[in-house]
Parts: C-alpha cells; sequence; structure tokens
C-alpha cells in the first residue's frame, strides 16, 4: 500500500537561528502554527526559566519521575560545561551518557543529543536549546499542526490504537508490544504487571500515525519500541520532534526501509563471523542471523531481552552512538554465551538461543555496566573486532544490493487513514474511527481520501422515504449505513452506491456497486463479474441497484431475494445471498430479516476544497434512458 505525506505540514527539522534569551523568533520559521496560541504559551514561559531544560514527564504510563543527584549535569542549558570545541563537547557527552543520565534530565538530554548529532554543522548552543522550556511552546503548537492534518476529527485521535501503523513490526507484533510487552515497565507499584494505560496508548498510537502519514515513514520496525521508550520520558510533542530528527539522520540511527533492514542483518552476520567463527557456524544454523531471527534486537530494541533499567541505559547511550551502540551491544552478547558453554547447548532454533540469552540478562546479578565494558573495550584484539562508525556505514552501504535481491515483499497491513467527517454533528454510525478506516478501505480509489457529508439520517429527518429520496438524487455516489437490530445485539452494515438513488422502472449502476458490514467482523462484498452467455442468469447478476416507491435494494438472486433491501417504511430490511457479489447474508445466517435502528446517507466531499464530489447541490441527477 502506497502512502503519501500529508500536505502543508512545514515543520523544519533545524532552526537556522535559535535566540537562547527570545524563542519567540523562531515562531515564523513554522508557517502552520497558530499565532494565537504560540503568543500564549510564549507569554506563559517566564524568560528567566526559557533556558532550564525541560524535566521528564511520564507519558506512556502517567508515573512519576524520581529525580537522582547528577554531579556532571546542571538544569539549564549547556549540557556540557567547559569544553574547549564541539568536538570536545560532543565526546564528553558520550561518556557522561555511558554512565547513565539522571532519569528527569532524560526528556531534555535525549532530545538535544539527538539534534546535536543529527546536524553536526549547526553550533550546539541552537541543538542544547530544544531541551528547554523556551523551545517546548514551539514544538507543542507544532505537534497542534501535526496532529489537526492526522485527526481531522477529534474523534479520531480517540480510536488512534486501532489504526495504529505497525511500521513493518506486523499487526501482531505491535499489539503485543502496547498490550503486553510493556507490562513490567508500569513504574507505580499498586500497577505493577498491568498494561499501558488507555492514555498511554492513545499517545503512542498518535507518534505512530505522525511518523506514518507526515514523515512519509512505511517500514521501520525499530521505531515502536524506540517511541515507547521515548514516551516514558516525553511528552508527545517532544517524542515526534526527537523521533523526527532520528529519521533525518537514518543512516546514523535506525534503518527506515526494508532494504536497510535487510543490510543491517547481512552486515551483523559477517562481523558475528569475524568476532567468533563458531559462533558464526551455531547461530547460523539454527537461524539466529537471518532477519527474522534478530527480530529481538533489530526489530524489538532488546526490550524483550534486557531489564527496564537497562534498556533506559542503553537509550542514554544510544541518543549520542546511534546504530554503532545497536551493533555493539548485540555483538556483546556473544560473550555471555562462550564457547565452550554453546558447545555444551543444544539449541535448535533461534528462539532456543534468545532464551539462554535472556538466562543472563534477566537474571537479578546480571550487571548491565560491566556489559558496557564488554561493548567498549579499551584495547586488545577484541576492541579491534568492534565496528567503528565508518566500517558500519560501509557494510551497510555494499550490502544493500544482497538486501534488494534477498528481501521478502513486504506487504503493509496497516488499516488506512479514516475517511474523514466533514462534520460529525449528528453523526452515529460513521463515528467510529474503524468504520471509517475501513470504508477508506473499500471505497473506489478516487475517493478514498474523501470526506463524509451526512445528507440524510433517520434522527434528523424522521423515517421518511420522501425526504431519503429528496436528499439522495442530488448525489451520485453515497454511502448507506444501517444499524440492524439483532436479536443477540445490532450490527452496522451498509452499501455503496455508484448512481443517484431515484424511483426508476429498471435497476442501474455499475460494478463500483458493494456491500459491507462495517461492525462486528467487518468485510466488503465487491461485485465480481461473470461472462456466461446465460443471459438470464446475467439480468439477475447486473441487478446493482433498484429503487421503487416501496424500497430500495442491491444485489439480487434467482429467488427474489436482495443482498440489502431496505423497506419503505425504514424500519425493516433484510440482507441474503446473491449473485455477482457472491456474500453471505450481512447479518449473518439465522437473521436474514431484521428490524432497522438508525440509517444514515453520506455523501463524498473532497478533502482538498470541501466541494462535493459529484458537482454543485443544486444538480438532480436524471436516469432516464439508462
Amino acid at each position: 500500500m502506497t502512502k503519501q505525506r500529508l500536505p502543508g505540514i512545514i515543520i523544519p527539522a533545524t532552526w537556522s537561528s535559535l535566540s537562547q534569551t527570545s524563542a519567540s523568533r523562531q515562531v515564523s520559521t513554522l508557517s502552520t502554527c497558530d499565532n494565537s496560541k504560540t503568543k500564549n504559551r510564549d507569554m506563559a514561559c517566564d524568560p528567566a526559566d526559557s533556558n532550564r531544560f525541560i524535566r521528564s514527564v511520564d507519558t506512556l504510563f502517567g508515573g512519576k519521575i524520581q529525580p537522582h543527584g547528577c554531579p556532571w549535569f546542571s538544569d539549564e542549558a549547556p549540557l556540557i560545561l567547559g569544553a574547549q570545541s564541539d568536538k570536545q563537547s560532543l565526546r564528553q557527552l558520550k561518556q557522561k551518557s555511558r554512565l547513565g543520565l539522571p532519569p528527569q534530565l532524560r526528556c531534555a538530554v535525549w532530545i538535544s543529543s539527538v539534534v546535536r548529532v543529527a546536524n553536526p554543522h549547526q553550533p550546539i548552543q541552537i541543538s542544547d536549546s530544544y531541551g528547554t522550556l523556551g523551545t517546548r511552546h514551539i514544538l507543542d503548537a507544532a505537534w497542534d499542526s501535526v496532529l489537526q492534518a492526522v485527526f481531522a476529527n477529534p474523534s479520531d485521535r480517540m480510536d488512534a490504537v486501532a489504526v495504529a501503523p505497525d511500521l513493518g513490526l506486523t499487526q501482531n507484533g505491535l499489539y503485543k508490544l502496547i498490550h503486553t510487552d510493556y507490562n513490567k515497565w508500569n513504574p507505580c507499584p499498586s500497577n505493577n504487571g498491568a498494561p499501558i494505560p488507555e492514555s498511554g496508548k492513545r499517545s503512542l498510537a498518535a507518534v505512530l500515525c505522525a511518523v506514518q502519514q507526515v514523515l512519509g515513514i512505511e517500514y521501520c520496525p525499530l521505531l515502536p519500541d524506540i517511541a515507547c521508550i521515548l514516551l516514558t520520558h516525553m511528552p508527545e510533542s517532544v517524542a515526534y520532534t526527537t523521533l523526527r530528527e532520528m529519521i533525518k539522520s537514518s543512516s546514523y540511527f535506525i534503518p527506515v526501509c526494508q532494504k536497510d533492514y535487510y543490510s543491517w542483518c547481512k552486515s551483523f552476520e559477517v562481523f558475528v563471523m569475524r568476532m567468533s567463527s563458531y559462533h558464526f557456524t551455531v547461530l547460523k544454523e539454527i537461524g539466529v542471523l537471518t532477519p527474522e531471527g534478530l527480530e529481538p534486537m533489530f526489530k524489538r530494541f532488546f526490550t524483550t531481552i534486557l531489564k527496564r533499567g537497562d534498556v533506559l541505559h542503553f537509550m542514554d547511550i544510544f541518543v549520542v552512538d546511534g546504530s554503532k551502540a545497536v551493533f555493539r551491544l548485540a555483538l556483546s552478547f556473544l560473550q555471555l554465551v562462550p564457547k565452550s558453554t554453546l558447545k555444551s547447548l543444544k539449541l535448535t532454533n533461534a528462539e532456543s538461543w534468545w532464551g539462554e540469552i535472556r538466562k543472563k540478562t534477566l537474571h537479578p546479578s546480571f550487571d548491565f555496566k560491566k556489559q558496557l565494558d564488554i561493548m567498549y573495550p579499551k584495547f586488545g584484539k577484541i576492541a579491534k573486532r568492534y565496528p567503528r562508525r565508518k566500517l558500519l556505514k560501509q557494510a551497510v552501504s555494499f550490502h544493500g544490493k544482497w538486501a534488494l535481491e534477498n528481501m521478502s515483499l513486504y506487504i503493509d497491513k496497516t488499516p488506512p487513514k479514516p475517511t474523514g467527517l466533514l462534520n460529525d454533528k449528528h453523526v452515529l454510525l460513521a463515528k467510529p474511527t474503524a468504520v471509517r478506516s475501513n470504508l477508506a478501505k473499500w471505497l473506489p480509489t478516487p475517493l478514498k481520501t474523501t470526506k463524509l457529508d451526512l445528507i440524510y439520517s433517520t434522527e434528523i429527518h424522521g423515517r421518511s422515504f420522501a425526504a431519503f429520496y429528496k436528499e439522495c438524487r442530488r448525489t451520485k455516489h453515497t454511502i448507506i449505513l444501517i444499524e440492524a437490530i439483532l436479536s443477540e445485539g445490532s450490527a452496522t452494515i451498509g452499501m455503496f452506491a455508484s448512481h443517484a438513488w431515484i424511483v426508476h422502472p429498471s435497476s442501474f449502476g455499475d460494478g463500483e456497486c458493494f456491500l459491507f458490514r462495517a461492525d462486528p467482523d467487518p468485510v466488503c462484498y465487491n461485485w465480481i463479474p461473470n461472462f456466461s452467455d446465460d443471459t438470464e442468469h446475467q439480468a439477475i447478476r447486473e441487478q446493482f441497484m433498484v429503487a421503487r416507491h416501496d424500497f430500495i435494494a442491491m444485489g439480487a438472486n434467482s429467488g427474489g431475494t436482495n443482498g440489502l433491501r431496505l423497506d419503505n417504511d425504514l424500519a425493516s430490511g433484510e440482507s441474503y445471498p446473491t449473485v455477482g457479489f457472491e456474500n453471505e447474508p450481512l447479518t449473518k445466517a439465522g437473521h436474514e430479516r431484521f428490524e432497522v435502528g438508525v440509517v444514515e446517507v453520506y455523501r463524498m466531499m473532497r478533502e482538498v476544497d470541501g466541494k462535493a464530489v459529484d458537482g454543485n447541490d443544486d444538480l438532480i441527477w436524471d436516469l432516464e434512458g439508462i
């Protein structure tokens, strides 16, 4: 599935000039920010505090972050005091990050470090300012603009988890990440083992949707876990900006396409062979060195291997060292299972290897600081076997051709961006984001990026067939949503019409029509052409739309029933299998006849200018002669 970046979001990666004392000068670079909103935020920030670092906040779990004393970081910019040059400042930052950052400063140090690395020619004063209160309001304003573009309707954000992109992690993998994998990360003692709260899930989903729709990223399996980790210490706006800067310097931090991911995996295989030929032989044989076998490291960012505190400590290092830190930590695991131990193990697959690693890393006696000594040896043969940044970059680039020849076909199964609503007032059946996401998937390509405009509702117009025809004759393409009342609950079913609903003695429409069930168990039944010479069968097959004074229907069969029929009282209907659409009853077997609750009809509006797809409101469609 090909997705395009949303237009109109102009959020520069860097600011050409940034004053530490007057952050308001930056506002002009964000052309999409609301000026009044930005002005209010500017006034809310005391100029005396504009240089102070943003305090960490747990957006994911909503827990409290306990401050720790730290002698090598102050609470205001610059990050590094006393450095004689930018190069020396960066070197000192790397050294201090390996010691571990104080939790209350992680938000500021993480974003400032990433911005500094992603923009090496930018003065460090500008990079450091990203983590200050003086810049926070600008990041918030930019994030508001992003949210308005990604979630055109406020209700969409509440349901964002249902349409969050997995970015190559797979929908099942993303589900586990959101609902189970981070349970032990909950910092509240009373909630230990509890899943991410709904507010945290929505924040994560919002960031992931923005990364996909605004930054144009479709494949980056490391990103969901990195986003989770950032949100444990950052507000949404800062986490999004940090990810944006990582993506801008993707060769330094993370693979942002399938080719780069496979190149990472092949490069790691070569470095394992260089580190230990015996480990290479064993791990190659049991499938650890495949793109699938390396998932715990290169897709899950070590979150299923290391304890929470160790992952956070590693993030302290990653924001400065980037991919080099990932490869070094991954290679250091080889020394947790030395050659003598490996010979005695009966490993059968990749999971058995990771099981052995977890026995070491999740054991209470495991000391991550000692693992860092293995990652960054100061001398000896082992030190030379760890890849330096230049060699790592060359290896990943060299294996790009291999990646293109060997990577599997990636099919993005992320639910599409929901069809928008022109106005959600009085909307009932189309309000759930999941319903409109499925409609966006089912609609013909030219209509996928349209918005829905409610033109008829039994809640507004009453159960009037005359009112139904009056409103529907003015638009060619319509979606009818029907609440079918069943014995065990209700179902939302419907039909997409390719022609205007106007009373006519003959059937009409074309193969663009389709039937669907939006909830529960969403399914779409498109019309399937058949080239039979049986004219009678073809006539039944091509009964796309039927509009009479006493009912409307779509689809037919030889028994005289329809795929979906709505009687003129708008209180009863039916759904049976048909030829052409090859559908099952939309209300499922045993409920072919049903009572009707709410009925809603929507027309399509262009997202660009808000005008009707089918022309002016005063247009009356004429079916004479069809």
